[in-house]
């Protein structure tokens, strides 16, 4: 329970294939939804099958100068790992910076800085206009996980090699195929299909107050000088001595079953009740 994927249920009727004119249509639907919903209409929106770790390595493959990262965190370490398999001879280099290290809970941001992972940040976080930003269609947004989302700034091409090759992490090609809203592989129509749902039925203020009611809630029952990073945050992390194992048990916390120090709580994917629930039986073993 509470981990990074929203807990959803639907069933989804697709009759038709990635090369019909039904999923170009609603291809097309989905790319003005998800531009209109953000006010994100000085940006190009790519969709990549995959996790939002594709769309960084899509990146990665795409921008003609080296990524410096920068800030500090699991999943910085892991992204400068990355920069130094894509790393040229050129001189010149673009910042990137994770907004939320979801791994210490902390926000961060860096002017000048060119390059956004939002993957755990988005849309709960300003992006504060980026040249290229990546996020996905699952985690604070809530739809079905498997669409890496990248936008790049309109006037920020340039960045971008314009290179022909047939690369799953080509975004150059994700652009010509875009325009005519297209994926250059087999597009999963189910994936786009819930997007559409969740982009119709996105609630910015609804999300926002519910991300600070469940910090609250949590933040209180556990005790905010128990909480590593920020207190009001999409993911609260938690020592695990903190939390009785009985409890981490009964719901089935995550981290539970890797090595790390700490339990999470994503504070956006669950029904209120669980975390009431939660909340009222960490009361009890105090």
């Amino acid at each position: 329970m509470f981990g990074p994927n929203t807990h959803t249920e639907d069933k989804l009727d697709i009759s038709y294939s990635h090369r019909d004119r039904t999923f170009f249509d609603l291809y097309s639907t989905v790319t003005k939804k998800f531009r209109r919903t953000f006010n994100l209409r000085n940006y190009d929106i790519l969709f990549i099958p995959g996790s939002g770790t594709v769309g960084i390595e899509a990146v990665f493959n795409s921008v003609k100068s080296n990524i410096k990262v920068l800030g500090y965190g699991k999943f910085v370490d892991r992204w400068t790992e990355l920069s130094k398999r894509y790393s040229s001879n050129t001189k010149h280099k673009n910042n990137m910076y994770v907004q939320l290290e979801t791994s210490i809970s902390e926000i961060f941001t860096f002017e000048g800085a060119t390059i956004v992972d939002a993957v755990s940040s988005f849309p709960f976080y300003d992006l504060l206009n980026p040249k290229i930003f990546v996020t996905c269609s699952n985690k604070i947004l809530g739809s079905f996980p498997g669409l890496s989302i990248v936008g790049v700034r309109q006037d920020s091409w340039g960045m971008i090699k314009e290179d022909k090759s047939f690369s799953y992490l080509n975004l150059y090609l994700y652009k010509k195929y875009s325009e005519k809203n297209q994926l250059p592989t087999t597009a999963p129509i189910h994936l786009f299909s819930h997007l559409e749902k969740t982009l119709d039925e996105f609630d910015s203020y609804r999300l926002k107050n519910k991300i600070f009611e469940v910090s609250y809630l949590v933040g209180d029952a556990i005790g905010r000088q128990n909480l590593i990073g920020s207190q009001i945050c999409p993911v609260l992390t938690i020592p695990k001595e903190v939390i009785p194992i009985e409890l981490a048990k009964k719901y089935n916390l995550y981290g539970l079953n890797t090595d790390s120090k700490n339990y999470q709580i994503f504070t956006y994917s669950d029904k209120l009740s669980n975390y009431s629930n939660f909340v009222k039986d960490v009361k009890k073993f105090k």
